[in-house]
């Protein structure tokens, strides 16, 4: 186990096989209808307009985020966080769009490949793809800025 020193940021990646699930799973599948999803203006994030030859693509599908908890224009204070736990998002991004470069600070950030690729790259000089099964660990520390993108 490592443990950074206060204000530091560390960066870490894991690839891995998701783990086989048993018939018996201790997971509680929440459905989507009880998720609260954004589907926010592409410019927001640093994304040109949708290409408009392309039918299946509106300005508001390039992200499908549902949020588990209170987050961004979705807010319930019954719903704000489970123990330190303050975001859980599952977010669905169009192929050539992501969230531009945006700063963090004082958290840890985890982040999971279910499909796809997802290209992270940030202030700390990495830049790297990660596939399905990829997880993702980053300190931000004192802060950090960074950009993914399903390129």
């Amino acid at each position: 186990v490592y443990f950074p020193k206060e204000g530091a940021i560390t960066h870490r990646a894991i690839r891995t096989t998701p783990p086989k699930m048993s018939s018996k799973s201790s997971l509680k599948h929440i459905p989507n209808k009880y998720l609260t999803v954004s589907e926010p203006n592409p410019i927001y994030f640093g994304n040109g307009m949708n290409e408009a030859k392309n039918p299946n693509w509106t300005n508001k599908n390039w992200l499908k985020s549902r949020f588990h908890f209170s987050f961004a224009e979705y807010y319930n204070p019954k719903n704000t966080n489970y123990g330190v736990l303050r975001v859980m998002n599952d977010d669905l991004v169009q192929p050539k769009r992501g969230f531009g470069t945006h700063p963090h600070s004082n958290a840890e950030i985890c982040t999971y490949v279910v499909h796809g690729q997802l290209t992270h790259q940030d202030s700390m000089g990495t830049k790297e793809s990660l596939g399905p099964g990829s997880i993702q660990f980053m300190t931000a520390g004192t802060g950090i800025r960074h950009s993914e993108h399903n390129i």
